[in-house]
């Protein structure tokens, strides 16, 4: 096979027990739509809000079913709570535990706090579980958040030995409700592993405590906040840069913390412990909601196991709260994407916001199946199933107003007396001074291939300032995707495996980058680009990238949402400047709407001027 060369803080924590306990643009920075579904809007909140909680939805991003504005967020995540990394919004998942800080309603900063980083070891099917250093990870297929799926499909893909990264909520048995799984590649093992739990059998001679059956040795071990101290009850997250030796984890940093006095909460979970509606336990937090408003369900919903959403404010270490969401299903947390399309393959394999969605099933508003392609705007309403968000419902929404954009697709229900067309759910209509490129007025004709670019109006229409008749196609286009491998089966030198939604063939004529075929594994990230089957829902690789992602340095990559200059444009609501930035594989005159780039950089800035600035941009649909 052929390769060659390519380029390839500060949190202090809301309340960092639940790191255990535990679908961006915004709805102003990205330009995005808003989720057709009435969610709940986090401008009423006071002044300084703390939110601990899973990740539900996209459009701002959205936890629990509550929309936070996104616009000033700085991300990070602390896989070691003591050297916290860097992120972006493109980095948030579906079923991720955050915690974050909002201030007079906007979300200043983001945390990804993962609840166990390391080996599956035990499982078990007839329980759909696993068990990772002691601490048993449960999956689930219903309720209100099932466990979402990257790099591999479902719980069943799954075999001792696979390195995984868990986020999820401990329930009543101490068990942790996985909301998400996503398997990474063996060479992360190297980064160290992370776990989370319940103290218990604290020894501050031996200095050591448990989680469930595994013994932890705290003796050289750093805490956050640095004034903590270990008591049994409480939960903690430990980050340890080697393995157990002799059934015991050396810890190297320990985060241990409880909720601020006098702060305003809000946190979501399984109830772990349960007495009355006094007094029971979300995410490590202490509740007490006998005087709470109710939503989504009666008082005796409210029991050990429950999904609920807490809001109030901490008194006496107990928080008292002023309303109880109980959640049972995807619609009570609002599980929604609201973005473009990108990595079209068909109706039953796309991706919004970096998740990919089989919308085989779902009604549609605003436009049909047919409309559906790389570039059109949408709202997606569903229910996680593996690796895929199944669609319930779409809304085909308008571009947002003002700002220029580039669609590409086939001209449907053209009226020439208006000068109006429609496609990718977008009404076109041609500007007095529009330039045709490769035809004339009097080639546009239903079916016809074009390239338009314009600005919507306050209406959501698109003024043409551009339109390019494009080819007609003889052959299938080609495709360019992206994920994490699983179900890889290699013979002789054809491999095949699964990418969420689609498979993948390669072959002795695939021209590798960033690596070869040994590089291949379950968990890899990759990129590909080839020609897609629909009968057999194979994409066939000309090209496939091996990710490596740069220690510490953040990475973007997907389609343009926005852009005024090289200097200033995003990708799913991720502001970047990439102006002195190493161009690969295309041109800056290449940058627009809708061109697939994969950015490298670092993160500067604070609240509105948050920016990625680019050291590497590469073109990826090239």
């Amino acid at each position: 096979m052929k390769s060659r060369f390519t380029l390839n803080h500060h949190f202090a924590g809301v309340i960092t027990v639940v790191v255990m306990s535990v679908l961006a643009a915004c709805g102003g920075g990205g330009g995005e739509p808003v989720a057709a579904a009435a969610l709940v809007d986090a401008t009423a909140l006071s002044a300084s809000v703390d939110v601990s909680g899973t990740i539900t939805g996209f459009g701002s991003v959205i936890i629990d079913g509550v929309k936070y504005d996104d616009t000033q967020t700085s991300v990070s995540t602390d896989t070691n709570p003591a050297a916290p990394t860097a992120g972006t919004l493109t980095d948030l998942k579906l079923g991720m535990r955050v915690e974050a800080k909002l201030k007079n309603g906007v979300m200043t900063d983001l945390v990804m706090r993962a609840s166990l980083v390391g080996p599956v070891a035990a499982l078990d099917a007839t329980a759909s579980s696993f068990t990772l250093y002691g601490q048993t990870v449960k999956v689930s297929v219903t309720g209100a958040t099932p466990t979402a799926f990257e790099g591999v499909q479902d719980f069943a893909g799954l075999v001792a030995g696979d390195w995984v990264e868990v986020h999820g909520t401990v329930d009543a048995n101490k068990t942790i409700a996985a909301t998400r799984i996503e398997r990474k590649p063996q060479g992360d093992a190297a980064k160290g592993l992370r776990l989370g739990g319940v103290i218990s059998a604290l020894d501050t001679t031996a200095k050591t405590f448990k989680f469930n059956d595994q013994i932890i040795d705290y003796s050289v071990a750093t805490f956050k906040p640095a004034a903590a101290v270990p008591v049994n009850g409480a939960m903690a997250a430990v980050y340890s840069d080697q393995l157990p030796t002799a059934g015991v984890l050396k810890a190297k940093s320990i985060a241990l913390s409880k909720p601020e006095e006098g702060k305003e909460l809000r946190v979501g979970g399984r109830i772990s412990a349960f007495t009355s509606l006094s007094d029971f336990t979300v995410s490590g937090v202490r509740v007490n909601a006998s005087a709470a408003t109710l939503e989504g369900g009666v008082a005796t919903d409210v029991m050990a196991g429950a999904s609920v959403g807490v809001e109030g404010v901490v008194t006496g270490e107990v928080l008292k709260a002023t309303k109880l969401r109980i959640m049972k299903t995807p619609a009570d947390v609002k599980a929604s994407l609201a973005g473009q399309v990108t990595d079209w393959l068909s109706a039953t394999s796309f991706k919004v916001r970096g998740t990919t969605v089989d919308a085989s099933t779902a009604t549609f508003t605003g436009g049909t199946s047919a409309d559906l392609g790389n570039g059109a705007w949408l709202v997606v309403s569903g229910t996680v199933q593996g690796d895929v968000l199944k669609a319930t419902s779409i809304a085909f929404k308008a571009a947002p107003a003002a700002k220029p954009t580039t669609l590409k697709g086939e001209i449907r229900d053209y009226n020439a007396t208006t000068g109006t067309f429609r496609f990718l759910g977008a009404t076109i209509k041609l500007s007095s001074s529009v330039e045709f490129v490769g035809g004339t007025s009097a080639n546009l004709v239903n079916g016809k291939r074009v390239e338009v670019t314009g600005t919507p109006d306050a209406e959501g229409v698109v003024l043409a300032s551009r339109v390019e008749f494009l080819p007609e196609l003889t052959t299938a286009p080609e495709v360019v995707v992206g994920g994490r491998i699983s179900n890889l089966v290699t013979s002789n030198t054809d491999v095949n495996f699964k990418l969420p939604g689609m498979g993948v063939s390669v072959s002795s004529a695939t021209v590798f980058v960033g690596g070869t075929a040994a590089d291949l594994s379950n968990g890899v990230l990759v990129q590909v680009k080839g020609r897609y089957n629909p009968a057999t829902k194979t994409v066939a690789a000309a090209r496939l990238e091996i990710v490596k992602l740069e220690a510490g340095l953040p990475r973007v990559a997907g389609a343009v949402s926005e852009f005024t200059s090289l200097s200033n444009f995003r990708i799913g609501g991720q502001r970047i400047d990439a102006s002195q930035a190493i161009l690969s594989d295309g041109v800056a005159a290449d940058l627009k709407v809708g061109a697939l780039v994969e950015v490298v950089g670092t993160v500067t800035g604070t609240g509105d001027r948050r920016v990625l600035t680019a050291t590497k941009l590469h073109f990826s649909g090239k």
